[in-house]
């Protein structure tokens, strides 16, 4: 019985490792980037995919997501063009998305993704927007999923919200009240 556990534990950490490396593997070539490429991380040189390796690694030790979904979200977010140094901004937001919102981190990285371009935001207010559709949907009648659904469905019309994403979030807040 031992022999068979310590076999099952083996499995089992080759399967993780394998689908952690496939994961890595997707976002290379997503990126179109080689092992060798590298990226300017926070003002230093790196090579990227260790840089990215190390970040799916880091959040997934740090959060309730493994180290192969955070790996999985890293794709989303270079599906959606950005570059390394605005992944390693921006996975820590989605991970929280993905926590207060009850998500699952395709959704999370899409709705980040694609709610920050139809508003015109840059990487750096992703934080802020997030935090916001986290507080609207603890104190109304929505979810986080569907505050993201109402940003895109306006987008392009609530970019001129005099307020910016506080006055959007407490808009939405209210008509789902």
């Amino acid at each position: 019985p031992a022999t068979a556990a310590v076999t099952g534990l083996v499995t089992a950490a080759v399967t993780t490792a394998a689908s952690f490396e496939s994961s890595m593997s997707q976002v290379q070539a997503t990126m179109g980037i080689t092992k060798d490429s590298m990226s300017t991380v926070n003002g230093e040189s790196v090579n990227t995919m260790n840089a990215l390796s190390n970040l799916a690694k880091e959040m997934g030790s740090k959060t309730a997501f493994s180290a192969s979904e955070c790996a999985e979200a890293l794709n989303y977010l270079a599906l959606a063009g950005y570059n390394t140094q605005e992944m390693t901004d921006t996975l820590p937001t989605v991970l929280n998305l993905a926590a207060a919102g009850g998500l699952d981190l395709a959704s999370a990285s899409d709705m980040v993704t694609d709610a920050m371009s139809a508003l015109g935001l840059g990487v750096s207010d992703a934080e802020t927007m997030v935090d916001q559709m986290s507080k609207t949907a603890s104190t109304t009648n929505t979810s986080v999923a569907q505050l993201g659904e109402g940003i895109l469905t306006i987008g392009a019309t609530a970019k001129s919200v005099k307020g910016g994403t506080a006055e959007l979030n407490t808009a939405l807040g209210i008509l789902a009240n």
